[in-house]
């Protein structure tokens, strides 16, 4: 009886251990539930993946498509080819499209002038796709020239098979032939990883986007005087989705029948910033907090699943192979799950922009890790790190060079 007794002592001990192993692993592996077509998290610093489902798959991005067409109008502002002080004015089909509630929410009168600026404000905060074509025509000329050079812009960034016919993100039956190229009811299609590379370029060259698009509302002129709009990201501290701890300044919402609800957002965390990307949210049409929940959700799975730590000293020496050995510039960080041990990690040389800088005496290239979970996007290299695009001279408005400089360090 004693030794029945202690067998059975011994069995209630495993059996007791178990689900405290299991549990333990199950958490680990445990992934976000953001009920979407195709979803991203990353470190937009360094282009870490943190999550990553369906990212290569092509799908309709509404107006997402803003975020590359504002990332050009915001160049050509650098370029001093366009001022925030310029005005416009809409010609008489852009006005007409601010009367149908399903294509716009501001107001525009073809006989009025815009600034620059407030047409910026207003393609960023609430999504004016009036304004936003006003901009794409001012600074190429037409809105098919402009584009052209998104498609051009894309390509150069090693984003391939874009599917990109208008600047606001439309569907093309709702456009004036003027107003696009492609077939009539052609809708802009990109990945997640695809928008991951757009959004790294405009964060990394022109981060005072986020000054803008962190604003929870928009004040705007209007035939009563002025009309103030809420923004349409509801994550943005003071609106209702607003979760603190999880500073949300951006970036953009996307929304059409075949794009369904999407979200890019981004907010900063541990001196870095994290990017998410919810494309095609599955739930109820009336639904309009769906993909903020989604983007909250994977945002704590970040949170929760990963330590934002140092994985290498500054002047340490890392072998990468038996005959290669570097020293780093400067300390690096990087995120690793709670589980994982960093001393495991491997590097190689960074066959793209991303990667931290080494030198191997007096010659200088960049390593990433290897094995961190889920790699990088891919990010593409630009051949001797200049690109240059001349659209059309049409129009009022004329590119000359545009050149892109791109300085991408970890």
């Amino acid at each position: 009886m004693k030794k029945f007794l202690k067998r059975l002592i011994i069995v209630f001990a495993v059996l007791l251990s178990l689900p405290i192993w299991n549990f333990q692993n199950v958490q680990a592996a445990e992934t976000p539930e953001t009920n979407s077509t195709s979803s991203l998290a990353f470190d937009e610093k360094s282009g870490q993946v943190l999550y990553s489902d369906n990212a290569d798959q092509k799908v309709a991005i509404g107006s997402i498509t803003k975020v590359l067409s504002l990332y050009l109008v915001t160049k050509a502002i650098h370029q001093k080819t366009l001022s925030f002080d310029d005005n416009i004015s809409p010609t008489k089909d852009q006005a007409e499209m601010t009367q149908h509630d399903e294509l716009t929410n501001v107001s525009l009168d073809a006989n009025k002038t815009y600034t620059v600026r407030q047409l910026y404000d207003a393609a960023w905060i609430v999504s004016s796709n009036s304004a936003a074509m006003m901009l794409a025509q001012k600074v190429g000329g037409t809105e098919q020239n402009f584009v052209k050079l998104m498609r051009k812009t894309a390509k150069s960034w090693g984003i391939k098979d874009a599917e990109i016919y208008n600047v606001s993100g439309l569907n093309n039956s709702y456009l004036k032939d003027d107003m696009h190229l492609g077939g009539k009811n052609s809708e802009n299609k990109l990945s997640a990883n695809d928008i991951a590379i757009i959004v790294k370029h405009i964060l990394d060259q022109y981060p005072e986007v986020l000054q803008t698009t962190s604003k929870n509302e928009l004040t705007f002129p209007s035939n009563q005087g002025e009309k103030t709009y809420k923004s349409l990201n509801l994550l943005l501290k003071g609106n209702r989705d607003y979760q603190e701890g999880y500073e949300f300044d951006g970036l953009k919402t996307g929304t059409t029948k075949q794009a369904g609800d999407s979200f890019v957002g981004t907010y900063p965390i541990h001196n870095t910033r994290v990017v998410t990307i919810v494309m095609d949210v599955k739930g109820n049409q009336d639904d309009k907090d769906k993909r903020f929940r989604s983007t909250q959700n994977l945002a704590h799975y970040v949170n929760e699943n990963f330590e934002y730590k140092k994985i290498v000293n500054k002047s340490q020496d890392i072998r990468v192979t038996k005959t290669d050995s570097f020293k780093s510039k400067n300390e690096v960080k990087a995120w690793v799950k709670n589980d994982f041990n960093s001393d495991s990690i491997t590097y190689k040389k960074s066959d793209n922009d991303l990667g931290f800088a080494v030198k191997d005496g007096k010659k200088q290239t960049k390593l990433i890790a290897t094995n961190l979970p889920e790699g990088n996007i891919p990010y593409a290299k630009v051949k001797n790190g200049i690109k240059k695009i001349e659209p059309k001279k049409t129009g009022t408005s004329v590119w000359n060079n545009i050149v892109n400089f791109f300085k991408h360090l970890f």
